[in-house]
C-alpha cells in the first residue's frame, strides 16, 4: 500500500488533444503552491484526448470509456494529499453529460471515503484556463498568484 505524499491530486476533463497542456500544468503548479503542496499531478475524468467539451460528447459516449478512466484517478487518490477540482463548468452533451455526472459523483464518493481535502477556484470546478477571469474580477489589485490562492476555497 502507499503512503500519502503531501501531493495535490487535479483533476480535469480530459487531457489535451491539440496543445502540450504546459499552461494547464503550470497554472496547477501554481494551486499546489498556494495550498502548501510539494508536488501535483494532474488526472482526467476521462482519459481520452479532446480539444474541448464538444468532443468529449463525441468520444465519451460509451461507459465503458469513462470506467476506464477510473483506474487511474483511483491511483492518484490513493497517494493524494488533497484534491483540486478543475475539469470545468461546461457539460458535454448526450450520453456523455450522463457518463461524466457518474463520473463526478463516483470521484466525490472517493474522495469522501478516503478522507481528502477538496478545493475549487472559486467555488465551482473551473478549468485553470478560466482561473483568470474569477482571480481578476475578484482580486483585481493582486497578482494572478496572490489572487489565485484567495480564491481556492474548501469543496
Amino acid at each position: 500500500m502507499t503512503g500519502r505524499q503531501n501531493l495535490l491530486v487535479a483533476v480535469l476533463a480530459s487531457p489535451p488533444r491539440t496543445t502540450s497542456g504546459n499552461r494547464t500544468r503550470a497554472r496547477v503548479d501554481l494551486a499546489g503552491q498556494a495550498l502548501g503542496f510539494d508536488s501535483t499531478l494532474i488526472v482526467n475524468l476521462l482519459h481520452l484526448p479532446t480539444s474541448d467539451v464538444t468532443e468529449i460528447s463525441i468520444l465519451g459516449v460509451d461507459a465503458d470509456s469513462w470506467l476506464a478512466s477510473r483506474k487511474s484517478i483511483d491511483r492518484a487518490l490513493l497517494i493524494a494529499g488533497g484534491v483540486l477540482a478543475a475539469w470545468g463548468q461546461s457539460e458535454p452533451t448526450g450520453a456523455a453529460r450522463g457518463h461524466q455526472r457518474r463520473q463526478v459523483e463516483w470521484l466525490q464518493s472517493r474522495i469522501s471515503s478516503l478522507g481528502l481535502r477538496s478545493w475549487t477556484v472559486g467555488g465551482t470546478p473551473r478549468h485553470p484556463s478560466r482561473w483568470q477571469r474569477i482571480t481578476h474580477s475578484a482580486y483585481p489589485h493582486e497578482t494572478f498568484a496572490l489572487a489565485l490562492g484567495k480564491a481556492l476555497q474548501p469543496s
